[in-house]
């Protein structure tokens, strides 16, 4: 009686704990609790700054040794980059050395203070040892004097940034015992969700509001790369040379320039272009509850769990916040690899059609497609699948992106020369990588993007769905993933290849485990692995996620450009070529033209001629030889022999013969990364 009893008792409470009511109530109190302890307050005044901390050395001071500080900027890992640099003079020769503040403890064997630990960059500093040290030293001493306990780097502000908006606020409370509980909190809340009886639609559609709130807001953010204003510039040209001129000239397939081209309607600002990336990368999460329903009938609290990851991930969120075709591929590498399993369930003539039109669509948005059509058909050999499910369906798509992988074999073909370029030159390029190495960069995005848990969880999937033949999905979307990762490192040596790429294919994790084969590992098992797998997103992730909503210190730009449309000089030299197009883009932006390719003459110069500017870049970085220097330093002499000219130098591509060239010119503004000045004398 007793045991009967007892089963009763645990009968009678599980049918209790699943009255949907219940579930409802437990989600609604489960979001409350994330948004209460996200909520912020009123906004305090701020009580130091970087600039503060390293007071008396403030901005522009000497620090030893002849050394000025620039205003600091934020790093990429939680951490402040101070720059000092001197002019060749009576203390010795010109001299740049980089300085990174981060957390004390977490480079050992640096100098530290009570709060940090303070260090040079070694590739990225010119000077010698000894200047290098006494820099390091007198930064460090002047930190230590003002440093009375604070917290992380990254949580102290710079006195230029701006008051940041509500949600970078909300994501700033998100630090210590927060980034387990909030997390969690949202995953139990999905979970209960899913569960219901109609929850896929309400998970798909809380998520697309969650992922677009996180990605839409303040997008009006100044552009650093010029990639960003490449693909705008291109977008803005008509149709027909889009898809049959100059359109074909990028490294990109040209699809993604007509959905610019398309929000070009609206405007050619920032947030404008930006907004197709933020809108395609929220849609992922929901594509990734529609796979799980296609495939098994139901995504259920599983389905919701996954799919949150790829809708909260920072890093993601980050990639849907510039204007790029990654987002717009991630959704359809899920939505392909969801339909190719849903084909290794049974036949299905909407599954077939929308096969064939995804995998084409996958051709013509970006040259990672052949890598992830054939990990589908290694996730379908691995399954112990015929392939004829999928041939026809991919054979007709791959049929239809057949011009796309032409020019993805150009392009190859062009990178050639820059390939050798980045291996004579890996500190003025983008870097030469073996393909070990860059295996290695490629696992760290994947680890940024999904976390650690999740890519366990993955591998998980992937191996118990080769002891469960009637499990495909799990296999199909590994495939794809694994594919693109090795494809990307061995590729690296033929062509120009960036880590961040795998972001593109980084949300099939998500669909692996939403499909996960549950012959060994009950669905209930998996979403409370899939629940403590996302808290693991923040604590071990790099970025913080509030900076996303900040101005990054390096988009100097349009403090430039508006300082060169004030003044009467009408020839700007940039010492790298992708300024000039990020400067042609603000200019046009300040005479109020339109956002578009500039005219260019023979000589690579830009003509702006409603700008009323010329825009001469002195060296095409992926096209540079031995004397580049050189031809660089006579075509900026000979420019400033026919009149007064502006000058932008950055940092990061400093050409000793150019800077030698400009040591003497006026300085107008300078940036932590950058610095304007006027050659030739006085233009006003």
């Amino acid at each position: 009686m007793a045991e009967r009893g007892l089963r009763g008792a645990l009968r009678r409470a599980r049918a209790f704990a699943e009255r949907p009511w219940l579930r409802v109530l437990l989600a609604g109190t489960s979001l409350l609790a994330a948004s209460f302890l996200l909520w912020p307050g009123a906004e305090a005044p701020r009580k130091v700054t970087w600039e503060a901390l390293v007071l008396p050395f403030a901005p522009g001071a000497v620090v030893a040794r002849g050394y000025h500080l620039s205003p600091p900027r934020r790093g990429e890992e939680q951490d402040v980059i101070f720059t000092a640099r001197r002019e060749a003079g009576p203390e010795g020769p010109a001299g740049r050395i980089e300085l990174h503040v981060v957390d004390r403890g977490r480079w050992p064997g640096v100098r530290e203070t009570k709060s940090f630990g303070v260090a040079y960059e070694t590739p990225r500093s010119r000077a010698p040892i000894e200047d290098l040290e006494a820099v390091t030293q007198a930064l460090r001493d002047a930190i230590d004097r003002n440093d009375t306990g604070l917290g992380a780097p990254s949580s102290i502000a710079l006195a230029a940034e701006p008051e940041p908006p509500a949600v970078a606020r909300m994501l700033g409370r998100l630090e210590g015992i927060r980034m387990i509980v909030v997390p969690a909190l949202l995953a139990l809340a999905m979970g209960l969700v899913g569960s219901l009886r109609r929850g896929d639609a309400l998970v798909a559609a809380s998520l697309f509001g969650l992922g677009l709130v996180l990605r839409i807001v303040h997008l009006d953010l100044p552009f650093v790369h010029d990639q960003d204003v490449q693909r705008l510039f291109t977008g803005s040209l008509p149709l027909g040379e889009i898809l049959t001129g100059k359109g074909l000239e990028d490294r990109h397939p040209p699809l993604w320039f007509v959905v610019l081209h398309a929000a070009r309607m609206f405007g050619g600002s920032e947030a404008v272009m930006r907004a197709p990336a933020a809108i395609a990368g929220a849609l992922i999460a929901p594509a990734i509850v529609w796979g799980g329903r296609i495939v098994r009938g139901r995504a259920g609290p599983l389905g919701a769990i996954a799919a949150l990851v790829v809708a909260v991930s920072p890093e993601l969120v980050a990639r849907s916040r510039e204007v790029s075709e990654i987002p717009m591929f991630g959704l359809l590498v899920v939505v392909t690899c969801a339909l190719a399993a849903r084909l290794a369930e049974g036949p299905s003539r909407a599954a077939r059609i929308g096969l064939a039109a995804s995998t084409a669509l996958l051709a013509w948005t970006y040259y990672l497609a052949p890598l992830v059509i054939a990990g589908v058909l290694l996730g379908f050999v691995a399954a112990r699948k015929p392939l004829r499910t999928v041939a026809l369906p991919i054979g007709v798509g791959a049929a239809l992106g057949a011009p796309a992988f032409v020019l993805l074999a150009m392009t190859i073909v062009r990178d050639h020369g820059a390939r050798e370029v980045a291996a004579r030159f890996p500190d003025l390029a983008w870097g030469d990588s073996s393909p070990r190495g860059m295996l290695g960069y490629v696992v760290k995005e994947l680890f940024d993007g999904v976390g650690p848990g999740m890519i366990v969880l993955g591998a998980s999937t992937a191996i118990l769905g080769l002891r469960a033949p009637r499990c495909a999905g799990a296999l199909v979307s590994a495939g794809a993933l694994l594919v693109s990762t090795l494809g990307m490192s061995f590729v690296a040596e033929i062509s120009r290849v960036q880590p961040y790429y795998i972001g593109a294919v980084a949300p099939v994790v998500a669909l692996a485990l939403a499909l996960a084969p549950q012959v060994d590992v009950p669905s209930w098992i998996w979403s409370i692995l899939g629940g403590a797998a996302l808290p693991m997103l923040f604590v071990l992730g790099a970025p913080r996620p509030h900076l996303t909503y900040l101005p990054d210190a390096d988009a100097f730009m349009p403090r430039f450009a508006a300082i060169a449309a004030s003044r009467s000089e009408q020839r700007i030299v940039t010492v790298a070529h992708y300024d000039a197009t990020l400067l042609a883009y603000y200019l046009q932006r300040a005479a109020n033209a339109p956002a578009e390719w500039p005219g260019t003459e023979v000589s690579g110069e830009f003509v702006l001629e409603q700008a009323g500017r010329r825009i001469l870049p002195l060296v095409q970085v992926h096209r540079m030889a031995d004397r580049s220097d050189e031809v660089a330093r006579a075509e900026l002499l000979a420019a400033i022999a026919e009149g007064p000219t502006l000058v932008i130098e950055r940092d990061a591509f400093v050409l000793a013969p150019v800077h030698d060239a400009i040591a003497r010119c006026e300085v107008l503004i300078e940036a932590p990364s950058a610095r304007l000045v006027s050659c030739g004398g006085e233009a006003r």
